[in-house]
């Protein structure tokens, strides 16, 4: 999902606003949404110096000067939008000039509510009756507190709607919150729950003082409410609420209550039919796709049948279009991913409840079921998704919520024999070592659509790891949608656990979400080379520096784990690489450099990770520096991580090598011949691309 901004950055998000406050309550130990001097305190850098290797701070984590802000300028405006579709570039016109200023769409008829028969089937959403009972809005580890708490009856329901200056307790669109974290609360998630019991009847109650405060401080249709991402997902929301508690609703607030929310679902989905993101596409038209489904399969009014067969016109294009052959989304991001799955299956289950059937039913549950075995195939032994192209835990369902929704009860999960698995399409490898339960997923994709790469990151030949359950090697995560110098840290090669050539990016990562110049990957491939399990791939985002970055995985044995660099091309040039640990994983330096028998150069690191330790061995010359930077599982949070930055300058062609073995393990014997496009790991030859 792309989100406009606005603010002065991050020390915004701690204003006390006059009629909500914000507490801190219930975050990790860590930074939360840390102000620019916490972000300077944890990494001071000097000045880069030419022909000097970069010292320290200087390796490449965020400071000020660290990030390389190109300038916007003409050429790199045409390289962004040179991709884009002309359809694309005709909407975004029409969305930025004519839709900008334009007022919500005034149905003008009745809107009536379908009878279901069969069971609302939908999952509820876990923290809404405690949001609603006690109007505290938690979204992207930020809470704001809103007045008093709702009391649980209807008898002493106090809700002070609106303040004394006339505005809305609830900030639905106070410009001071950062603008996803207002999206999240304009969803309305939180009306998604059932109140069956009676002693549940006040937070029913308040659910309905809620959803009329948003009719009331909504009416313009210029809010960010109205934005069509949020749009879609509060339609599909209130839907759920009014057919699970429409006539309730009705014999205790009164016929008019229930018409004024049917009146605005009913003016909300026909806003949204003009203001489908056709200028933006991807995981964004599919949102918009579902809603119309939900209102046209729901709402009883003149345009329903349009609706619904519009949703279902976009919706047969758009499946082939985004889920690729493999089942990956084409936007390349678990989280939007597993988001779109869940979108599908409840599609899905829409049209059970309801008794329709789409057009590409069959379609669609094939592609439903490509998807469950993609997600399955990339999740870490946590069970949760690997963190690659603004993904984020909570985001999206539980992996194990949405594989239940997505599966059959009765469907048996085939559980591949090779520990290697490859995702053509998506570019995602895999290498699963059951015995140690241990996994590592490898990232050789590109960084998105060319039509839509908003999500993307310069990650290409990054990987994550889990060693013996437990997370080791992690991608920094996105913290922030928000622009500035975070965000484009976050983007950046140095965030990724991959190469950086002289300091250039993999992409030209700008504001929030664009890209400009964007790198072609070499496909990736996967088997066994002398029994060794092993994922590779390669890139050509250093081409334009006579380099080209190839980077084979490989599984030497249950617990070992060798990954190796090699740099074609020519001339000489400084190579940075970057491996993020998780912060639960503690690394300590040995002082002693070693000399193996081939003659490189070897230095070890001792990776602690609760109980168990490992080896870090590094092969080949260059500097290395420990130093913190930060870990952001999720929005909204980051905390304090280790990063191993190693760095040298030479000639091209070269290659390095690190690896994790168990620590009294011995290391394999490892022979390099980097001109001939390979190394030699116990004696089997392992071609290098």
């Amino acid at each position: 999902m792309e989100v406009g901004a606005w603010g002065t950055g991050l020390e915004s998000r701690d204003a006390r606003l006059s009629n909500c406050g914000q507490t801190r309550d219930g975050e990790t130990e860590g930074a939360s949404f840390m102000t620019q001097r916490a972000v300077a305190d944890m990494a001071k850098v000097g000045a880069e110096q030419t022909g000097q290797l970069p010292r320290g701070s200087e390796a490449g984590y965020l400071t000020k000067g660290s990030i390389r802000r190109k300038p916007v300028g003409p050429l790199l405006i045409y390289r962004t939008l040179r991709p884009l579709r002309f359809s694309q570039l005709g909407y975004l016109v029409m969305r930025r000039v004519f839709r900008r200023r334009s007022p919500a769409v005034k149905l003008g008829t009745p809107v009536g509510l379908r009878h279901v028969s069969e069971d609302w089937p939908f999952p509820e959403d876990a923290a809404a009756k405690n949001m609603l009972a006690t109007r505290e809005f938690t979204f992207l580890n930020q809470t704001v507190r809103c007045h008093r708490a709702i009391p649980r009856s209807t008898t002493e329901r106090e809700f002070e709607i609106p303040d004394s200056e006339g505005r809305s307790a609830i900030p639905w669109d106070d410009r001071r919150y950062p603008k996803l974290w207002l999206y999240h609360l304009n969803y309305c998630d939180f009306l998604n729950a059932r109140f069956a019991l009676p002693e549940e009847e006040g937070l029913l109650n308040a659910a309905v003082d809620i959803a009329l405060d948003w009719l009331q401080q909504n009416a313009r249709g210029t809010e960010v409410g109205w934005e069509p991402y949020a749009l879609s997902v509060r339609i599909v929301n209130w839907v759920k609420f009014l057919v699970r508690h429409g006539r309730r609703v009705e014999l205790l607030r009164g016929a008019a209550t229930l018409s004024a929310l049917l009146e605005s679902l009913g003016n909300q989905a026909a806003t949204l039919e003009r203001r489908l993101e056709k200028d933006l596409l991807g995981n964004h038209l599919l949102k918009n796709i579902k809603a119309l489904l939900f209102a046209g399969a729901i709402l009883e009014t003149s345009r329903s049948s349009r609706w619904w067969a519009e949703g279902e016109k976009l919706l047969q294009r758009e499946l082939d279009e985004q889920i690729l052959p493999d089942g990956g989304h084409f936007e390349r991001s678990p989280m939007y991913h597993s988001q779109v799955l869940a979108d599908l299956a409840e599609i899905r289950l829409l049209c059970r409840a309801t008794g329709r059937r789409l057009v590409c039913s069959r379609l669609l549950s094939e592609k439903i079921g490509a998807m469950a075995r993609f997600l399955r195939g990339v999740l870490h032994p946590d069970g949760e998704i690997p963190l690659f192209n603004d993904s984020a835990l909570g985001g999206a369902r539980p992996p194990a919520e949405s594989l239940a929704m997505a599966e059959s009860p009765d469907a048996k999960v085939i559980e591949s024999e090779s520990p290697v698995t490859v995702f053509p399409d998506t570019g995602y490898g895999v290498i699963r070592s059951a015995e140690s339960r241990s996994a590592l997923i490898f990232d050789c994709g590109p960084v998105g659509p060319d039509y839509q790469p908003g999500h993307g990151h310069c990650d290409l030949l990054s990987y994550e790891l889990s060693l013996e359950g437990q997370r080791v090697v992690v991608d920094a995560g996105a913290s922030t949608y928000e622009p500035g110098q975070e965000r484009s840290y976050e983007r950046s090669t140095a965030a990724h656990n991959t190469i950086r050539i002289d300091r250039e990016e993999q992409a030209e990562m700008w504001a929030s979400f664009r890209v400009g110049r964007r790198p072609q990957a070499g496909g990736i491939r996967g088997g066994a080379h002398g029994g060794f399990p092993f994922v590779s791939g390669e890139h050509d985002a250093y081409r334009r520096l006579g380099v080209i970055h190839a980077r084979t995985i490989v599984l030497h044995a249950p617990y070992t784990w060798i990954v190796a660099d090699l740099l074609k091309g020519s001339g000489s040039h400084l190579v940075e690489s970057f491996l993020h640990f998780h912060p639960r994983v503690r690394v300590e330096g040995c002082p002693d450099c070693m000399e193996t028998s081939t003659g490189l150069p070897l230095r070890r690191w001792t990776v602690i990770l609760g109980d168990q330790s490992y080896w870090l061995a590094t092969y080949g010359p260059g500097q290395f520096d420990l130093h913190q930077s930060w870990y952001s599982e999720r929005f909204g949070n980051r905390q304090p991580s280790t990063v191993l930055s190693w760095a040298w300058r030479g000639p091209i062609p070269a290659g390095m090598i690190h690896i994790f073995t168990p620590m009294g393990a011995s290391l394999p014997h490892i022979a390099a011949d980097w001109p001939g496009n390979s190394i030699e790991i116990a004696g089997a030859k392992i071609p290098l691309r």
